[in-house]
Formats: C-alpha cells, sequence, structure tokens
C-alpha cells in the first residue's frame, strides 16, 4: 500500500516539474483556476484510470473540510462500499493521501498571500492525521528575483513535520530570464 502512495506523490512532483512547466510556457494557465484544472488534469493523465480505478481513488478540487473552507484539490482512497449506498461521494472518503494548496499571482501580489497558504497547510497537518498524507503548495509567482535573493515559502517557518509538506514553486530568475520551477521537501 505504501507504494501507492509514493506513486501518488511523486506524481503530483512529475506533474509539477513537466506537465505544469510545459502548459505555463505555451501560454495554457490564465489564472489560479485554470492551474487547479491542469493540475487535477495531469494527476489524473499521470496515474491512469485503471490504476485509479483497482486503488478506489478519487481526485477532487474544491474539497469542502467544513462550511467555510475547502481544499484546492485532494487525492483520496474511497470506501467502495459506502460509495455504492451514498448519495454524496463526499462522505465516501476512507483516507486523504494529497492535499494540493494551489496560488498563482503575478508580480504585485504580496507575499502574504503565499504565507497564508503555508499556515493553511501547516493547520492541515494538524487537522488531517493520516499516515502518508502529504501536503503540496503549488506556487506559480510571477516575479522576477535574482538566484541570491530566492527563498522558498517553507524555509520561512520552523518546526515542520519532516517528510510532511512538499513546496513546488515557480518564480522568475533575472539571470536566465525565464521562470525557473523548484521542489522543496520538509
Amino acid at each position: 500500500m505504501e507504494s501507492i502512495y509514493k506513486k501518488i506523490h511523486e506524481t503530483i512532483i512529475e506533474v509539477w516539474r513537466y506537465d505544469i512547466k510545459s502548459d505555463y510556457n505555451l501560454h495554457f494557465l490564465l489564472k489560479e483556476d485554470t492551474l487547479k484544472n491542469a493540475m487535477y488534469y495531469h494527476i489524473r493523465n499521470r496515474l491512469g484510470d485503471t490504476f485509479i480505478k483497482d486503488n478506489h481513488l478519487a481526485i477532487f478540487t474544491e474539497y469542502a473540510i467544513d462550511t467555510s473552507q475547502k481544499i484546492d484539490l485532494v487525492v483520496v482512497k474511497l470506501d467502495v462500499e459506502k460509495a455504492r449506498n451514498d448519495y454524496y461521494l463526499g462522505n465516501c472518503v476512507e483516507e486523504i493521501i494529497a492535499i494540493v494548496e494551489i496560488k498563482y499571482k503575478k508580480q504585485s501580489a504580496a507575499e502574504k498571500i503565499f504565507i497564508d497558504d503555508v499556515n493553511k497547510i501547516l493547520n492541515y497537518t494538524n487537522k488531517f492525521k493520516f499516515e502518508y498524507t502529504k501536503f503540496f503548495l503549488a506556487f506559480i509567482r510571477e516575479k522576477y528575483f535574482y538566484e541570491d535573493g530566492v527563498t522558498n515559502f517553507l524555509s520561512k517557518f520552523e518546526n515542520l513535520p519532516s517528510g510532511k509538506i512538499v513546496e513546488l514553486l515557480s518564480y522568475g530568475s533575472i539571470e536566465e530570464d525565464d521562470m525557473v520551477w523548484k521542489v522543496f521537501e520538509s
């Protein structure tokens, strides 16, 4: 079972490094919603319908965790028996395997917007205690920096849960005159 979780987590990182980068370079991504849709599409394509079906998985966007909060994207394991009998699929989630919070902002966006998502993910690490859940921050920041001036957002926090949070970060590099795509793990 652990290999299934590992495959899902590695797939999300591959989607970021290759598919989202390609979509961005081809001008397929306009705003945050198209980024969210692209993440869903590429994760599903890379995992494949057979893998998803055989392992009772589902990918949801805007996954409601209470009346006021929604997670941008989740990969979940479904309770198949419950799914056969319950009219609302959201009640059939057995385990959350991956939680992804997504931001796509232009250069004028305040850093606080990204920090707020890190805090949201940190709250999720306390709320969702499934053994293999990974928490992803997918950030496109269309602001250009000198490489020595760039720090990822996770580095601003102490005492992160080891091996649980992954920051997928894209920003503009002044030296390369292009967007760079990086992955940072806690």
